[in-house]
């Protein structure tokens, strides 16, 4: 009895003290969460001249949505980002922590789509979330950063899903952009599925993997439907988690790094903790909203040909967006010019696998310095 009572006491005190150092980390990332863009600095600490580091939340078309823009000098290209998901933004500030940092040759526009990360709002109603508008939204955001920042043209990047949305606009505006730049290229998601469902049950079944085979088989072959057990977004998570599982993102995710995330200033505690942490569901409500449009998504039979140069980057084992389809809509595609570019044993997140080859594409031939 004694023993257990000393057992007792010492775990209160552990207790305590791990919430004391909970609460001290807590109020740390508070005071470090003031929602300002940290400034761009010279060696003595002075703000650069022309440089711009700032985020709003900006009406477009009628609807509120975030955008983030930094670059060290304001004279530089403008290049705008696409996210994925649908409905997944990157934090700017993890461009930064995994070297895939742009912002030195481009003014970069960092943009959460309608119903995506804190570009989410109750007022937003479901029924406005849809491809058509998100591709308006982005040409209304490339003539606004068009006449911003004095420029006759952009660059757009799109990721995953975003490669979809970007290759949209370009079609429909070509004359806003210098270039189309695809990561991750979506361009048939319906044949992807397909092929990445073969590639994570050959794997499971190669490495015995029972409980994975039992979990594709339950959820059965694409096109997934709701059943008893799951819903169609929960098919998609339980089948892209056994692909991570066989074929991993390479990211760096130590401590220093999740560190570094938390204590950035560019988000307020509320945002980092309230509404990423604690609401996931209304963080990102577009994935679910627009899974069947993404699942019809078909740039072999929507966009065959694209009016400026091309340049895809992807991944030789990416089995989101499988490669070999991605090669196949790359060949078709009509293009002034266009450009091909695998990384080795890159998967679906090849700009942050391996940043230095990413940033190096931009400079040697996006851009041509």
């Amino acid at each position: 009895m004694r023993i257990i009572k000393k057992i007792g006491k010492w775990f209160l005190v552990l207790l305590g003290v791990i919430t004391v150092f909970i609460l001290i980390v807590l109020l740390i990332i508070r005071i470090n969460s003031s929602g300002n863009e940290e400034p761009f600095l010279d060696e003595n600490g002075t703000m650069l001249p022309n440089s711009i580091a700032m985020h709003e939340d900006m009406l477009i078309n009628g609807v509120p949505q975030r955008i983030t823009i930094r670059g060290k000098d304001k004279s530089n290209p403008v290049l705008l980002i696409v996210h994925g998901g649908p409905g997944a933004p990157i934090l700017p500030v993890i461009y930064k922590l995994t070297g895939v940092d742009l912002e030195d040759i481009f003014t970069v526009c960092y943009w959460d789509q309608r119903g995506s990360g804190l570009a989410f709002n109750d007022n937003i109603p479901n029924s406005s979330i849809t491809l058509a508008n998100i591709v308006d939204d982005g040409l209304e955001l490339s003539n606004h950063l068009k006449k911003t920042f004095k420029k006759d043209k952009i660059y757009i990047e799109g990721l995953s899903w975003g490669t979809a949305v970007a290759a949209y606009m370009v079609q429909k505006k070509p004359e806003l952009y210098h270039a189309y730049i695809g990561s991750g290229l979506m361009a048939n998601l319906s044949l992807s599925e397909e092929l990445s469902y073969e590639f994570a049950m050959s794997e499971a079944q190669k490495h015995n993997d029972t409980i994975s085979i039992n979990q594709l088989k339950q959820i059965g072959r694409p096109p997934y439907v709701s059943n008893s057990k799951n819903t169609v977004t929960e098919a998609f998570e339980i089948e892209r988690q056994i692909v991570m599982k066989y074929a991993p993102i390479k990211l760096d995710t130590d401590f220093n790094f999740i560190k570094s995330m938390f204590l950035d200033n560019g988000l307020t505690f509320k945002e980092k903790f309230t509404d990423m942490i604690n609401s996931p569901e209304s963080y990102y409500p577009a994935a679910k909203i627009l899974e069947s449009t993404a699942i019809n998504m078909n740039l072999m039979r929507d966009v065959p040909e694209l009016k400026v140069p091309v340049y895809i980057l992807q991944g030789d084992n990416d089995h989101f967006t499988e490669t070999s389809v991605a090669k196949a809509y790359f060949d078709s595609i009509i293009a002034p010019s266009k450009k091909w570019f695998l990384f080795e044993n890159g998967t679906h997140g090849v700009q942050i696998e391996y940043p230095e080859k990413y940033r190096s594409i931009y400079i040697n031939e996006i851009l041509g310095k």
